[in-house]
């Protein structure tokens, strides 16, 4: 079993379950984060664009004025219906956190799709370059960078409890060391608005995932890549590691001081155990050390205790020095009186 065959294999499937996991988080938290954040409703138009002048086959004109006219009165009953709605329902207030949430989730799936893009071109590239890679299939090992980066993908899907990969039936399933504990469902879930101190610290540790494994997929590429640039000139594959890092370094900070969740899988788990690092960060209040009334009296007291001492040594100094040159003049002068 060719170890270049699988890595194909699996690097295909990252990029069709990424580009799907994307598609669903977009839908399913980011969209109703966005109408929670902004109160603004993402369908507005749908309703105006469900008429096609060719399909309705009358004198163009004419039914431009109608379409006009139905576009006007779908807007007006569908905010009549939204005034209703607002004053039956308690409106629910934005915190920072959901905010920050929102900022850094958008951020994310932007990477994601930047990702997907420069997989497709190098799904492509794989394709065309097979018997390239069987060539030197002895000397690159690219099995492991592939498989890190299926398996961040998956676990995409269980940290936002969507419905999962079905990887435990493909003809490879053996390398990847199936276990019992691997994560299986069959429902996609979706973002459930409540109070922001209810929902936020879940979901916020939820995002700090979805960083980790966003960060791994990225430089599981960047080795993939500088793994087949051994063997393989630059110039036979026109993708570079260096627009993996300009994705990479869009990461948004992670949220400090957030709770673990839930039983995740062990695999899921280990992705999860090394998270990285903020570029900056800024130590908490109380991290600084903090000087209290006392504590400043204090070493007021003892900086004045020191400069007195040193002050005081000075002067028994001088004193010495004046009592030892007086002593040597007055010996001058009895051997002086002497001589006479």
């Amino acid at each position: 079993m060719s170890d270049i065959e699988a890595s194909i294999f699996f690097f295909k499937w990252s990029k069709t379950a990424l580009d799907t996991y994307t598609s669903t988080i977009k839908s399913n938290y980011f969209k109703l984060l966005v109408e929670h954040c902004t109160k603004a409703r993402a369908n507005d138009e749908e309703s105006s664009k469900m008429f096609d002048i060719d399909e309705l086959g009358a004198d163009p004109r004419v039914v431009k004025d109608d379409r006009e006219d139905i576009k006007r009165r779908l807007k007006d009953a569908q905010k009549q219906i939204y005034l209703k709605e607002e004053i039956v329902k308690t409106k629910k207030p934005v915190s920072l956190g959901e905010l920050a949430t929102l900022y850094r989730l958008k951020t994310l799936l932007k990477m994601c799709e930047k990702l997907i893009e420069i997989m497709a071109r190098m799904v492509k590239w794989m394709d065309e370059n097979k018997a390239l890679l069987r060539k030197f299939s002895e000397s690159i090992k690219i099995f492991p960078f592939c498989r890190k980066m299926f398996e961040a993908v998956c676990a995409v899907g269980e940290i936002f409890q969507l419905k999962s990969i079905e990887w435990q039936s493909c003809k490879y399933a053996k390398m990847l060391d199936p276990s019992k504990t691997d994560y299986s469902c069959k429902l996609n879930a979706e973002l459930q608005i409540l109070e922001a101190k209810v929902y936020c610290p879940q979901f916020m540790t939820m995002v700090n995932y979805f960083r980790t494994v966003v960060y791994i997929m990225g430089c599981s590429f960047t080795g993939m890549l500088e793994t087949i640039f051994l063997k393989i000139s630059h110039e036979r594959c026109e993708i570079r590691s260096r627009e993996i890092n300009s994705i990479l370094k869009l990461l948004p900070p992670q949220f400090l001081f957030t709770k673990d969740y839930a039983k995740l899988s062990r695999r899921t788990s280990m992705l999860l155990e090394i998270p990285p690092k903020n570029e900056r960060s800024f130590p908490m209040v109380s991290e600084r050390p903090i000087l209290d009334a006392s504590s400043t009296r204090k070493s007021s007291k003892s900086k004045s205790k020191k400069d007195s001492h040193k002050s005081e040594s000075k002067k028994s100094k001088k004193r010495i020095k004046s009592q030892k040159t007086s002593q040597k003049s007055g010996h001058e002068k009895r051997r002086c009186f002497r001589e006479e």
